[in-house]
């Protein structure tokens, strides 16, 4: 298949669910009421319990600290979901029967969620620096490699989450069990070495065995302090969160592979 051809099929897909989402007008219009009644309501419990975050980050405000963390829900994750959404035991066997390569089908299907979820993520941006003060100190060139380094581990969960699901036609253990972690662990909404503070010395020690952890941490790296890419120290970290990244792509490959090829093994890859 020609790269072009691809490429307008994705663009079928997508104008497909644009002209969905916007059939239901009254449906859309609440979405959108409810994407700027969210970010204030985000912005007024930010600038409540708003504080300098001096544990890491430059002393980063909390409300950017926030920000950075909308940016990583809004920007990355819709992707990996997209792919979890589509690849899985419901689904995976029509995809195999059609004429569509599997990745555009995939892109094609969360496209327009992804460019939905883009549009919903500038008004956080806007009114969090414009009306709540938030600041960014961004380093661009840090900033897209922290989103590729991000999409990497997150895109290598979701083949190893997909594979099991594949064979088990319910939730992974294996992924339940990082997902689990990661809410306490990974940094989400707050410094992860504050848990030095809230439990004992040395619990963040967990923290940086979870992949999740470098998604918020290299964001928040690049997007707060303008990190100098020439200075080691930044460089370390970089390469802490690529070793993660090179890992788990062959590792979620290799798994998602070996969940379809089981399944058609003993002829339950329809089964759900």
């Amino acid at each position: 298949m020609s790269v072009s051809i691809a490429i307008k099929q994705i663009i079928a897909f997508t104008k497909r669910d644009f002209f969905s989402w916007s059939t239901y007008k009254t449906a859309a219009i609440t979405q959108i009421i409810s994407i700027f009644i969210g970010v204030f309501s985000w912005g007024i419990a930010a600038v409540y319990v708003n504080r300098d975050v001096p544990e890491m980050y430059g002393g980063s405000d909390y409300i950017s600290f926030l920000i950075v963390g909308i940016t990583v829900g809004n920007l990355i994750m819709p992707l990996i979901q997209g792919v979890q959404r589509q690849l899985n035991p419901w689904t995976l066997e029509t995809i195999l029967m059609t004429d569509i390569k599997t990745p555009v089908f995939v892109l094609g299907n969360i496209m327009w969620t992804y460019i939905l979820s883009i549009i919903s993520f500038i008004p956080y941006l806007v009114i969090g620096i414009g009306i709540f003060g938030a600041k960014l100190n961004t380093n661009i060139l840090a900033t897209v490699f922290s989103f590729l380094i991000s999409f990497g581990i997150l895109l290598g969960l979701a083949m190893i989450s997909t594979g099991m699901r594949i064979v088990t036609k319910s939730t992974d253990p294996l992924t339940w069990a990082i997902n689990i972690l990661q809410n306490l662990f990974s940094g989400i909404s707050f410094p992860v070495v504050y848990l030095d503070t809230i439990f004992f010395p040395g619990a963040s020690t967990i923290s940086w065995f979870l992949p999740q952890t470098w998604v918020y941490h290299l964001c928040r790296l690049s997007m707060l302090t303008n990190p100098n890419l020439l200075d080691p120290s930044i460089q370390f970290e970089f390469l802490k969160g690529t070793i993660f990244a090179v890992l788990l792509l062959p590792i979620g490959y290799k798994f998602f592979w070996w969940g379809v090829n089981r399944s058609k093994k003993e002829g339950t890859l329809g089964w759900y």
